[in-house]
């Protein structure tokens, strides 16, 4: 008898490629704003920290909107999500496009339309992450978020170069683009196609002296809080979750500290831009080898490694000039990225059941948010206060004790590997 043919591969997965697209369009608009608010900043006048303030809106927002954000992709429609988050952000860059066009943009409504900005990503990106499972069989999950943090990267490619051009022509471009890109995300989802949703439980009626929307409230609640039970009661995903916050934390204040760094010293906007490429560069060439080193890597030593290297390397960026020379470096620790994102995310999202997929994606969002957050501004501070060199070397210090705590938790140690599936790659 025949072998029954096995899924097909991911290149002709189409609902998978439509959401693939959206997300990448999206990012890329995204990235080129990255570099863009804290130039713009500077350029208005603003002091170091003050840049780091729009990155740490952005974050901030992102991380305490990504619980209840979670609780919603469980009980709305996922794809719903998507399209009302794409539309807000292109109407929030489109606003400050305008700001900028008329020559009135201060810090505050910078921050108000940052802010916007990560409540929009947490609802995308939740809603993303939990819809993943739904379009790609869990043979190929593995395969899947590697292109995902591959899009990513490639976004950090070409996002912040545009972004560094985009400004150094005129300061409203890349909040233009971003607009553009978010409208383009929002049409192209308008053409994913779904499974229909399992059915879900009428709720019980409203006890007396109370009412619904008290009811619907204390549900939302019970949702969020089922999820952090869900988290506890998992010592491996928990410990991942709360290594790869940290080390987010610090690579995320890293990078606004060198960009800051760069721009001090009178490096162009292309320039400045080159920094995000070079990081992107070195995380699309790393999603490139994950294929082959996470077959040949424990999510255990893929952590290791990633930790450890970035703990050596990270000092080098007392010393090397800023611009390019800097990215490099910051590319080399983002060749390590994908391999362990795709051993860890992929465990992740085959043990948690879809009910909780969007939780899940929600109390992540919370803890890699609150790091993105609170890197930047963590790393402003110290630049203001004690400048380059000592940052940057509080940062090779804070690598250093991630990577001690990763070697010496027994849940990370037997951290489960993922299937392989050799016997129907996911092909190109």
């Amino acid at each position: 008898m025949a072998a029954e043919p096995g899924p097909p591969p991911l290149s002709r997965n189409r609902e998978y490629n439509v959401l693939w697209t959206a997300n990448m369009v999206s990012q890329l608009g995204a990235q080129g704003t990255l570099i863009a608010y804290p130039l713009l900043v500077l350029g208005l006048g603003g002091s170091a920290f003050e840049a780091s303030l729009a990155e740490f809106a952005i974050a901030g927002s992102r991380a305490l909107s990504a619980l209840p954000s979670g609780a919603l992709a469980d009980r709305v429609s996922r794809k719903t999500l998507m399209l009302v988050s794409e539309f807000g952000r292109a109407v929030a860059l489109g606003l400050l496009a305008l700001l900028v066009a008329i020559g009135h943009a201060p810090l505050a409504a910078i921050v108000v339309v940052a802010v916007v900005e990560g409540v929009c990503t947490s609802l995308f990106g939740t809603a993303d992450q939990a819809l993943l499972p739904s379009v790609v069989p869990s043979s190929q999950l593995a395969d899947a978020v590697t292109r995902n943090t591959a899009r990513y990267y490639l976004a950090t490619i070409v996002g912040p170069g545009i972004g560094g051009f985009l400004y150094g022509v005129q300061r409203l471009l890349p909040f233009v683009a971003q607009a553009v890109t978010s409208a383009i995300a929002f049409v192209t989802l308008l053409f994913l196609r779904l499974p229909a949703p399992a059915p879900v439980p009428a709720p019980a009626p409203a006890p007396e002296g109370k009412g619904g929307d008290a009811e619907r409230t204390e549900g939302a609640l019970q949702a969020m809080a089922s999820g952090l039970r869900w988290l506890r009661g998992n010592p491996a995903v928990r410990a991942t979750v709360l290594f790869g916050t940290a080390f987010n934390l610090v690579f995320s204040g890293l990078l606004i500290a060198v960009v800051v760094m760069a721009q001090q010293d009178g490096r162009s906007g292309a320039e400045v831009g080159a920094i995000g490429a070079l990081v992107g560069a070195g995380g699309v060439s790393g999603a490139l080898a994950a294929g082959r080193l996470r077959r040949s890597l424990s999510p255990f030593t893929a952590l290791m490694v990633l930790t450890w290297a970035s703990a050596v390397l990270v000092p080098l960026l007392a010393v090397v000039p800023t611009g390019w020379p800097a990215g490099l470096v910051l590319g080399a620790t983002a060749f390590l990225a994908p391999t362990a994102t795709a051993l860890v995310a992929g465990h992740q999202m085959m043990v948690t059941p879809d009910e909780m997929r969007g939780r899940l994606a929600g109390l992540i969002g919370v803890s890699m948010g609150a790091g993105a957050a609170l890197g930047p501004l963590l790393c402003g501070l110290l630049l203001e206060t004690v400048h380059a060199v000592p940052t940057v070397l509080s940062c090779a210090a804070a690598f250093l004790l991630i990577a001690l705590g990763v070697a010496v938790t027994p849940a990370v140690r037997a951290f489960p590997a993922l299937p392989d599936n050799r016997e129907h790659p996911s092909g190109s």
